[in-house]
């Protein structure tokens, strides 16, 4: 899991979940990071709290599909999930306050992969999350100079005022080195009114 990053970003959590590690253990690490917040009050929070799926991650490249979840937790937060299920113990996304679910942007965003470090052997990568609902296109930049369009969702089980996206990365942009720089948001007339990078390239 990459957190993206945006100049506007507040209070905004990465959690990472590896095939190695759980649920507790990873929401543990998250909880120590979030000012203020204590991890075991943290942990049985995302235990407790409401989970909707928002969006999906098509199958591809023999990878199962893949949901992306929106759980609106006990003590004030809306987290974005990527997983196979709501049950699975193997998750990662990112978290935001209620009333700020974009983090002070126009688009909020979560990059999970397995394999790596080069992009050449990374064996699934997705990105996901939430944009603002006058977002009218989601586009990744990529590596090479060209962009892939990702679909937009209602996200009604955050708010009216935000959509859902997911999208996963082909095996053959992967194998040839090319990821994503950014992820953008446009509205209706094509200008761009949020965007996060990623760190690669």
């Amino acid at each position: 899991m990459l957190g993206l990053s945006a100049a506007r970003r507040r209070w905004t959590i990465v959690i990472s979940i590896f095939a190695v590690a759980t649920a507790v253990v990873a929401t543990s690490v998250v909880a120590g990071q979030f000012a203020g917040t204590d991890p075991e009050s943290f942990h049985e929070a995302l235990a407790t709290g409401d989970i909707t799926r928002v969006a999906s991650i098509a199958a591809g490249d023999g990878l199962p599909e893949r949901g992306v979840f929106v759980q609106k937790t006990d003590n004030g937060l809306v987290c974005v999930w990527d997983a196979v299920s709501t049950s699975a113990r193997q998750r990662g996304g990112g978290c935001n306050p209620a009333g700020d679910p974009l983090g002070g942007s126009s688009i909020s965003a979560s990059l999970s992969y397995e394999g790596g470090p080069a992009v050449s052997d990374v064996k699934d990568a997705r990105i996901f999350g939430l944009a603002a609902v006058t977002a009218a296109e989601v586009r990744l930049l990529m590596s090479d100079g060209s962009s892939r369009m990702v679909k937009l969702t209602r996200a009604d089980g955050v708010s009216k005022d935000v959509k859902a996206f997911g999208y996963r990365f082909k095996r053959s942009d992967l194998k040839r080195g090319i990821g994503p720089i950014a992820v953008v948001a446009y509205d209706e007339k094509g200008e761009e009114i949020g965007r996060q990078t990623t760190g690669i390239g």
